[in-house]
């Protein structure tokens, strides 16, 4: 392990033997780090008592079997994840049973370092380091691994080296540090000299996520080399929480303590469920007929995420569960689609039941290839054949409290996602500069996926509002809700329209003979989109309205013609009653070789035979407010537009310079296309002055009005 390293470990360093003397005695080099002048006590193992050395509850540096403690460096994103986890058996050194400790580095997801360290505590309460087991993995360019040394194994009481010296133990903690003690951590000529000096005592840490720790401060460094180690902080009862570089940059941070073993699953059978599918804990609520809207940026990727919750139950394990549709999206192509199951009992836990999942591949033409079902389960079952049952577990928790870790499933070697409370109220900044506070923060993470972390933020009576992995540079955010049911169509029947095709809509004035030019630039080039309110109308469904001319033009390539009509209610909402589309479709020469109709609708028509009529619904309401959900039609199965106000009083700067104050803006979603989300901002007295596509950042603007 290189000087520079900011791994974190509960063990010391361990420096290459080609920095040190080959043979040296215990004064003859201590770290300059410590004053040089005065040598590293090397710990007396020979006078220690041990009765029950596996036993380790010193409380800087308590060893509680079952546990695991991950850390990430700062910032978050940067790619290193540690786990160490307290191993449930022991191994014998030097005729101790010792407590086995594994300790594992992920960089970018792949295992760069596995080790098992033995540490065995004195009656006196000492802390000794007994040896260790090491794999150091080296990988190509794809991840594969090219080879396996192990570079800094030790065991005391051995030679396993065959330098001539044999390995002796040292303290990894005293039973009482006092500031300015400096001592041998480990004692292996030429490979393992590290050394530790009590620094300080009851220091105020503040970690990242904001949590405060009062510490034990140690400086880690090493015989065989003069560089200035590292500082570590440790918290009574917990142990290491932070590591950094004495010198430079370069920090990891304990983020969360889990119990991974069956013992910690919640006791589902002490629950009680009354109503089980009405869920409506503050920070989960799960609104029947609604769809929350997410997107993932992972680099250049984007994802779209779409959770639905629907009108629909499944029964597990006698219990009746709320059923939520949650698909993901890249590139257009549907990559998941699972169906997920939640109960909440009486004390108000939600309870995670289980999921069916199809996992969509396809090549690089976008043709699908297969589909599989990797990470189904239902709790009472054992769908993948395993021999083990599956349990169900706590998907956000009645009363969360700061250091509460659960487990949301419990399926050994399948499904075993886990959770803990992080703070109570967290702020959190979101992508278009809105703030959210007093969030619920959770650290998620799984044994079986152990190189990933991830926080979740939840915000009172709305639910999840923001993911950010710590192991990689990836954020999901909420979008807004839709309400997708019946409610959210606007009542047509209960309209009146006495002078319909006055559309003076302050947020969508539609004058005569008025003509909007926007312009754009996508991926393929320029786009230029021309919209012409028209001195003829239309009759639809006995209203008669106003008709709208749109034309797109790319690379001043006509691709896409539609006439809209729009009527206005008395109270002032604005109808979309219909649209002629035609979709132009050219070869590779540029030569026109169809046009695509299919897109066309009308209000109280069945136009492409499916079945069921269309319905009109708002392109604007009278008086919109933040919050407010409608469709904007719905034709089922071919057109389901829907949108809701996410904010107002909205000051919007064009690149052309213009600005728009007091603008309204929504955000919309065909729920047929589902992987498409957009930002909409409507200034008053104009109307639409900017288009921004969210999942591929094209932004379309008002360059001018006529």
């Amino acid at each position: 392990m290189s000087a520079d390293s900011t791994i974190v470990s509960l063990r010391p360093r361990n420096w290459p033997a080609a920095l040190a003397c080959a043979t040296l005695a215990v004064a003859s080099c201590s770290s300059g780090s410590s004053g040089g002048a005065v040598p590293a006590t090397l710990p007396n193992f020979s006078a220690a008592v041990f009765t029950d050395p596996s036993q380790v509850d010193n409380p800087f540096f308590p060893l509680v079997q079952g546990t695991a403690a991950t850390f990430a460096d700062v910032p978050n994103g940067s790619g290193e994840i540690i786990v160490i986890e307290v191993l449930d058996t022991t191994r014998t050194v030097m005729g101790l049973a010792c407590a086995i400790v594994r300790d594992r580095v992920f960089e970018d997801g792949l295992l760069i370092e596995d080790t098992h360290d033995w540490y065995a505590q004195d009656d006196a309460g000492n802390v000794w380091y007994m040896g260790e087991e090491v794999d150091n993995y080296e990988y190509d360019a794809d991840g594969n691994v090219i080879g396996v040394d192990h570079d800094g194994a030790w065991e005391a009481g051995l030679d396993v080296a065959n330098t001539g010296t044999v390995a002796s133990p040292g303290w990894i903690m005293e039973a009482s540090p006092t500031p300015g003690d400096f001592y041998y951590q480990e004692f292996y000529p030429g490979l393992a000299l590290d050394q530790g000096t009590v620094i300080a005592l009851n220091v105020l840490i503040t970690l990242s996520d904001g949590t405060q720790h009062t510490c034990l401060q140690i400086r880690d460094t090493s015989a065989l080399s003069s560089g200035p180690g590292e500082d570590k902080f440790f918290a009574s009862g917990i142990g290491l929480v932070l590591e950094r570089n004495v010198v430079g940059s370069g920090a990891n941070e304990l983020r969360g303590r889990f119990e991974p073993g069956p013992d910690s699953v919640p006791d589902f059978g002490a629950a009680a469920f009354t109503q089980p599918a009405q869920i409506d804990n503050p920070f989960l609520p799960l609104a029947i007929e609604t769809a929350t809207t997410f997107l993932g940026r992972a680099g250049d990727e984007t994802e779209t995420i779409v959770v639905e919750v629907l009108d629909r139950t499944r029964v597990i394990l006698g219990v009746t569960c709320r059923v939520v549709q949650d698909r993901v999206f890249v590139d257009g192509l549907l990559i998941e689609d699972t169906h997920d199951w939640f109960a909440q009992d009486d004390a108000g836990n939600v309870w995670y039941m289980g999921e069916a999942v199809d996992n969509y591949t396809y090549d690089d033409m976008g043709n699908l290839l297969t589909v599989d079902h990797e990470g189904s389960w239902e709790a009472g079952l054992d769908v993948s054949g395993t021999g083990e049952i599956a349990e169900p577990g706590h998907l956000m928790l009645a009363s969360p409290s700061v250091g509460a870790a659960y487990h949301q499933e419990f399926y050994a070697d399948e499904a075993q996602d886990m959770a803990v409370v992080v703070s109570l109220d967290a702020s959190v900044e979101l992508e278009d500069g809105t703030v959210v506070d007093d969030c619920l923060q959770v650290l998620e993470w799984s044994p079986l996926a152990p190189e990933a972390l991830e926080y979740k933020y939840y915000a009172a009576g709305i639910g999840l509002v923001l993911e950010e992995a710590l192991h990689e540079e990836s954020r999901t955010e909420r979008q807004g809700t839709f309400e997708t049911g019946s409610d959210a169509i606007p009542d047509f029947g209960a309209a009146v329209f006495t002078n319909s095709t006055l559309i003076d809509n302050t947020f969508l004035p539609l004058e005569p003979e008025a003509l909007f030019t926007y312009e754009g630039e996508t991926d393929e080039g320029p786009e230029t989109v021309v919209a012409e309110v028209l001195t003829t109308t239309r009759v639809v469904q006995g209203v008669t309205c106003r008709i709208v001319h749109v034309q797109a033009f790319l690379e001043g390539v006509i691709e896409e013609e539609n006439f809209a009509w729009f009527a206005q209610d008395d109270d002032g909402n604005v109808w979309w009653m219909g649209e002629d589309t035609s979709d132009f479709v050219y070869d590779e020469g540029g030569v026109l070789v169809d046009v695509d109709t299919s897109g066309s609708w009308e209000a109280g028509l069945d136009v492409a035979g499916t079945g069921t009529l269309a319905l009109p619904g708002h392109a604007m309401p009278s008086a919109p407010a933040v919050g407010d959900s409608y469709a904007q039609v719905f034709y089922a199965d071919v057109v389901e537009d829907l949108a809701v106000v996410v904010a107002s009083g909205v000051t919007v700067t064009l690149d052309n310079g213009a600005i728009y104050t007091g603008c309204m803006q929504t955000l919309e979603w065909d729920a047929i296309e589902a992987d498409g989300l957009d930002s909409k901002f409507y200034a008053p007295g104009v109307g639409l002055v900017l288009e921004v596509d969210l999942v591929d950042g094209e932004r379309l603007e008002l360059d001018s009005v006529r």
